[in-house]
């Protein structure tokens, strides 16, 4: 009977810790999604309204040179091999059962795994820069190939550099403190701001100083917030004696599969301003890119509710924590809802937003709208069940289909674009039918992972 009670009593125990785990997660989750829809709002708000004046600064067809350029260029950022998500997990869960000499020499060896990488891509594009056709590259004869060239690698640099310095994301997301990473655009975007005003008086249209202010403004944003990300967190500063090679396997073990997740997705959705660059010319990505902004309000409001997930994920299924999981999801799913609701009023009114905030000059195909509607709803949904799969680390189906989708998403999008005389608005129809693979086989792997079984129930 005493060996009963003692029995009764450890569950009960074990029961109050998991059900004070849960509420501290779900109370840790909130406060981030709330700060983090702040900071979003401010860095949207701030985007919209660099798009006309960036238009405004540059003209239509050097915008879209300014746009392509950025989305290629910031391609680097994914050549991390994964580290970032695979620390950001690994991270988590040292951080779960309380390691802190583990997490610290998680950190220490990634970020010099990181710096290695960034100098090597740094002696690769100085050998490339001075002798790529960068006027062919960007289809243009707007802006000369010498000055094209200054301005490619005077942002690749700068890209390098904050690749190391954003290293402070994945810590943040493994401390469940998301709404950090997120102040970070909140920054750029405001020292652009300024720095956009000034040159319009001083060097209008002039791209290689834009170049120069957008890569000082990155830098003291990411570096503002690796500071202080330190001065709250001493104990993961790196250090070269936490410095454990050994350790980058296991980081890389989650780190190359996110790796090839990463440039599938890079495939799927960077490449669009270089498609339509190439298939129809520069000018065209700026009516592209003015619809893609706009419905991004939609895709980046919901990427604040499941990016501190990620993390919340790791830290409730390293706890056997299953029933907090499928609470969440259950909520995201009914949010589909007025999501879905969001994109068909947009769909009604997006050109009449467009005009008045753009103005009239930017035409836009109202069968863009429609498909950028679509897509919308298809990658927020895709979302939902992504960032779990990542959270836990069973990413395999995951990367199978982010293969598949990548290997059709430049045919398909040059046919429906140019063969089947779509323009931009066959690009974005590619990219849907390229994400469509996961909207299907997320659902249902997570279906399966978390059904009831033995193994799970120790709650």
């Amino acid at each position: 009977m005493i060996r009963v009670s003692i029995l009764n009593k450890t569950q009960e125990h074990q029961v109050k810790v998991a059900e004070f785990g849960s509420a501290a997660r779900t109370k840790a989750v909130k406060f981030h999604v709330s700060l983090t829809f702040v900071y979003r709002a401010l860095a949207i708000g701030l985007s919209l309204l660099l798009v006309p004046l960036t238009i405004n600064f540059l003209g239509i067809e050097q915008f879209g040179i300014w746009m392509t350029l950025l989305s290629v260029i910031t391609w680097i950022a994914f050549f991390d091999v994964g580290l970032g998500h695979g620390l950001r997990n690994k991270l988590a869960e040292a951080l779960a059962v309380n390691n802190i000499s583990l997490a610290r020499a998680y950190v220490s060896t990634t970020c010099l795994a990181i710096t290695l990488i960034s100098l090597m891509f740094f002696a690769i594009l100085a050998l490339i820069v001075p002798f790529a056709p960068w006027d062919k590259i960007f289809n243009t004869t707007a802006v000369g190939d010498a000055e094209l060239a200054k301005v490619v690698f005077v942002i690749g640099t700068f890209v390098l550099l904050n690749f190391i310095l954003l290293l402070s994301n994945p810590i943040f997301f493994a401390y469940q403190k998301a709404s950090f990473a997120a102040l970070q655009p909140v920054l750029l975007n405001f020292f652009v701001l300024i720095a956009i005003f000034v040159l319009t008086h001083y060097a209008p249209g002039n791209l290689f100083y834009l170049a120069i202010c957008y890569g000082l403004a990155m830098t003291i944003s990411s570096l503002s917030l690796l500071s202080y990300l330190f001065k709250k967190h001493r104990e993961v500063i790196p250090s070269v004696k936490y410095i454990d090679l050994g350790k980058i396997k296991e980081v890389t073990s989650f780190g190359v599969k996110f790796f090839i997740i990463q440039m599938a997705v890079l495939i799927i959705f960077a490449t669009d301003n270089m498609i339509i660059t190439q298939v129809l010319g520069p000018e065209h990505v700026t009516p592209y890119v003015v619809v893609f902004k706009l419905f991004s309000i939609i895709t980046i409001g919901h990427t604040i509710l499941v990016t501190p997930l990620w993390s919340a994920y790791t830290d409730a299924y390293a706890k056997g924590d299953i029933k907090w999981i499928r609470s969440v999801l259950k909520k995201l799913n009914l949010l589909m809802i007025p999501v879905i609701i969001v994109v068909l009023l947009l769909i009604l009114f997006a050109r009449d937003i467009i005009s008045i905030w753009v103005g009239p000059e930017i035409q836009v195909p109202y069968l863009l709208v429609v498909f950028m509607g679509i897509f919308v709803v298809i990658s927020t949904w895709s979302n939902i069940y992504a960032y779990f799969v990542n959270g836990i680390g069973k990413i395999k189906p995951q990367m199978y289909s982010a293969i598949l989708g990548a290997l059709i998403n430049i045919p398909l999008s040059v046919y429906f674009a140019k063969f089947l005389d779509m323009g931009i608005s066959g690009v974005i129809l590619g990219t849907i039918v390229s994400l469509s693979l996961f909207a299907i086989i997320g659902p249902l792997q997570t279906y399966f992972v978390l059904k009831p079984n033995k193994s799970y129930e120790r709650i």
